[in-house]
């Protein structure tokens, strides 16, 4: 397992280098990174160099964090002057990493060590009923904490659920979610604390009256609620957070695919979404009660040649095939074809044919009828043709490799057509060249009646057993 480790932890040991050791700063930098590499650290989410840039020259940016901290204490008569400091930590901070200084001026860092965060929490505090301010406070925060949002604390989240609260304004509620989300990407605690704060009932309301502006916004926030992409926590909430949501808004989501089927950017953001939330057999069910599965059959039929919808349409129907009920209902709509069509339409994008070779081996497992359907809509030409198409893409030849499995296991009278396709040739090629996938091709090969030698993964070394008998 990869270790973690917090910035502190390693801000500390550089400090400890450059005072026990009396290592020059860059020296101590060098020496840590080597020491935790050694100990098997990943440092891939660590700044390892901004102490270095803290030494670099910002004038503007550390001007104008002392310039807003001295206005915001003393009684501002002209308004624009602290818009002016705000407007200049947001640029300086949208700059992100310059490299033409020796080890790279990251602003965003420098920023939130010179203590920006505070002083924007500080002005939005007391000038929270001017629109203008508010606005550009949270433009400010934003650009300081996309990806990195270790600054924020208790007051930063209760702001967040008060304005969400209490404004009006709809580019004021927008930036609130946005912020929100850029808070909750890669940061386990502060999702924790976000979603404590019953940001959940903001969420809900917001989508029980939306517009498409606010919506996007609203959905963007329910999907970073639900990541578990924070490499520093072995285990987050992120199952429970989409327990929670889904329970509360998969009957609505559903019912925005309606109302919105016209909107590509909104339908792409609805499924983004439903497939995000759908972690439990019983959410799939709801779905389809909610009218769910003639809605994405339709969305795929009407945006057959946009891509991205495309693929949310057919992740999502994978995640409902989870549940073998909403499976059989599925193919009962008549939607085999489709599939087969829109993979052929879109053979050339391998994301798209990962979602529809995985969508094929979900609906056809265990289940000879779906398995008939698919075959008489064309699947195996479908299926081999994209092994064929993408020969050096693993997930491609892994996931070709199931749907054929899946296909073929309980319904063998396929196998001869798998075969006249070359199935067999692709297949052994793919084994030899993804060794960590040779498996799957092998148990493929295996189902459709190819000779082929499985790797014995242990065996015994002949040792005697031995039993005691109980008195």
């Amino acid at each position: 397992m990869t270790l973690q480790i917090t910035q502190e932890t390693f801000d500390n040991t550089v400090r400890e280098n450059v005072d026990e050791f009396e290592m020059s700063l860059e020296e101590a930098i060098k020496e840590t990174i080597e020491q935790f590499k050694t100990q098997g650290v990943d440092l891939s989410h660590i700044i390892t160099d901004w102490m270095m840039a803290s030494s670099a020259d910002s004038p503007e940016l550390a001007d104008a964090i002392v310039r807003l901290d001295e206005l915001v204490k003393g009684e501002v008569k002209d308004l624009q002057a602290l818009i002016t400091q705000l407007s200049i930590i947001r640029a300086e901070c949208d700059k992100g990493v310059n490299y033409k200084v020796l080890a790279g001026v990251n602003y965003k860092v420098l920023a939130g060590r010179k203590g920006a965060y505070n002083v924007i929490m500080k002005v939005l505090s007391k000038y929270e009923a001017d629109t203008n301010i508010v606005k550009e406070c949270l433009n400010a925060l934003i650009s300081l904490m996309t990806q990195n949002s270790d600054f924020l604390d208790e007051n930063g989240v209760q702001m967040m659920v008060r304005l969400l609260d209490t404004q009006k304004d709809l580019d004021i509620l927008k930036s609130t979610l946005k912020w929100t989300k850029e808070c909750c990407i890669l940061h386990e605690m502060n999702r924790q604390h976000i979603f404590s704060a019953d940001i959940l009932n903001h969420l809900t309301t917001a989508l029980h009256d939306p517009s498409s502006a606010m919506l996007r916004e609203v959905l963007s926030v329910l999907r970073a609620l639900v990541l578990d992409d924070d490499p520093r926590l072995e285990f987050g909430r992120a199952h429970e957070h989409a327990r929670a949501i889904a329970s509360d808004t998969l009957c609505v989501i559903t019912s925005l695919l309606e109302k919105f089927k016209h909107d590509s950017a909104v339908i792409n953001d609805l499924l983004l979404t439903l497939s995000a939330l759908l972690v439990r057999t019983e959410f799939c069910k709801k779905v389809e009660d909610a009218g769910g599965i003639q809605i994405i059959h339709e969305a795929m039929n009407n945006f057959k040649n946009n891509d991205k919808i495309v693929k949310q349409c057919l992740k999502v129907l994978k995640a409902l095939a989870g549940n073998d009920e909403c499976k059989t209902h599925i193919m009962r709509r008549g939607i085999a074809p489709d599939i087969v069509m829109v993979m052929q339409l879109h053979q050339k994008t391998a994301q798209t044919v990962i979602f529809g070779l995985a969508c094929i081996a979900a609906l056809t497992l265990r289940s000879p009828d779906n398995s008939k359907a698919l075959f008489e809509a064309g699947a195996p030409n479908a299926i081999v043709d994209a092994m064929r198409m993408h020969p050096d893409n693993e997930s491609v030849q892994k996931n070709g490799s199931w749907a054929i499995r899946n296909m073929v296991s309980r319904s063998r009278y396929q196998s001869q057509k798998f075969l006249e396709l070359n199935a067999e040739e692709v297949l052994k090629a793919a084994a030899k060249k993804f060794k960590n996938s040779e498996y799957d091709m092998k148990a493929a090969l295996r189902d459709l009646g190819c000779n082929v030698e499985f790797k014995e993964e242990w065996t015994g070394k002949g040792g005697k057993l031995y039993t005691q008998n109980k008195k």
